[in-house]
């Protein structure tokens, strides 16, 4: 697109409730459903309508200034992911925004993967706008990577593959579960060695409605200045990378989005926080597994998080082997 200003020549629409919308050309790659429009408040948005899934109850990233909407088409037989520029101050940055959204969208080979990659994007520019004086992961959240970059690396690239397994990596485009192998689930969790418990963040991560199975993989994470076995979140990242692109290098562009999408960058140095990888438990999420979920929830109850005792848990512990027959069987379609 060369034009400044792709909303402009857009007629706001009529009704209070509609969308104006002008479909953005095929410029000799797929444009998929890709859409400039305003609505009847004369907000900027940008629209990709398609057929890929119920993306409604994935969590979508917020941003000041911008609401990130998903709904289903007027006639049903569709959904649409929205941008929605509600300050026009930052229209400037917005059109940025969108413009590499739609940059990043367009080599997709299938919908499902544009839908992917505009989710994907959205999610960068949740972090890179989100402020706060160090741009660089939190402890927490490197541990968090640390426990999702495991899966990948130990049990899903040795199942099924690099490719298939960085595209179950649905964690950090908002999705209830880390990972989604059919209708395997996989939910990543790490804890330091003096603190035996799990934090659960949200109702749906321990919720088995629409799986088959689900499997709570915990890493044991802890802070070792000094400790030769100790590597950084960088360290971690970079080897599961090189692993990727030793065996499909295809599949690291998609890779390095989904990384990306969690925060983290590889210009950030982590050197200062060397942390060492421990013991993996591995339980089978049952119906009398201890958990909330929304089943059990009265009205009004939202915005749930809980702390779950590993003790509580050695009922449901079951081995790795478990789970690589599962997603084996699953990616096989047995």
């Amino acid at each position: 697109m060369t034009t400044d200003d792709p909303w402009k020549g857009i007629d706001p629409p009529a009704g209070d409730a509609g969308i104006s919308a002008r479909r953005i050309p095929d410029t000799g790659t797929h444009a998929w459903g890709l859409y400039w429009a305003l609505d009847s408040h004369r907000h900027c948005l940008l629209i990709l309508q398609h057929q890929s899934g119920d993306i409604r109850s994935r969590r979508l990233p917020r941003l000041r200034g911008l609401r990130v909407e998903a709904q289903t088409t007027e006639d049903q037989s569709g959904e649409r992911l929205i941008i929605r520029l509600t300050d026009g101050e930052q229209r400037e940055v917005f059109h940025r925004f969108c413009m590499d959204i739609v940059d990043a969208t367009r080599p997709s080979r299938t919908e499902e993967e544009a839908v992917q990659r505009f989710l994907v994007r959205t999610w960068r520019w949740h972090r890179l706008l989100r402020g706060g004086g160090d741009s660089r992961l939190s402890q927490e959240e490197q541990k968090g990577l640390i426990g999702e970059l495991c899966i990948l690396e130990r049990q899903l690239i040795p199942a099924i593959g690099p490719a298939d397994a960085v595209l179950a990596w649905t964690g950090p485009v908002g999705a209830p579960k880390d990972f989604q192998v059919g209708r395997i689930g996989i939910e990543a969790k790490t804890h330091s060695p003096h603190v035996p418990s799990i934090r659960i963040s949200s109702a749906e991560q321990l919720d088995i409605a629409g799986t088959a199975r689900l499997f709570l993989h915990v890493v044991e994470v802890s802070g070792a200045p000094g400790d030769p076995a100790s590597e950084t979140i960088t360290d971690v990242a970079s080897r599961v990378r090189d692993t990727i692109a030793s065996l499909d290098i295809s599949a690291t562009i998609q890779f390095e989005e989904r990384l990306n999408a969690t925060g983290f960058d590889w210009n950030d140095d982590y050197s200062d926080n060397p942390l060492l990888i421990g013991d993996i438990s591995l339980y089978e999420v049952l119906e009398e597994f201890p958990r909330i979920a929304p089943p059990m929830f009265l009205p009004g109850v939202e915005d749930v998080q809980y702390s779950v005792s590993l003790s509580r848990c050695e009922n449901f512990r079951v081995d790795m082997t478990v789970l690589a027959q599962a997603i084996s069987g699953e990616a096989n379609g047995c």
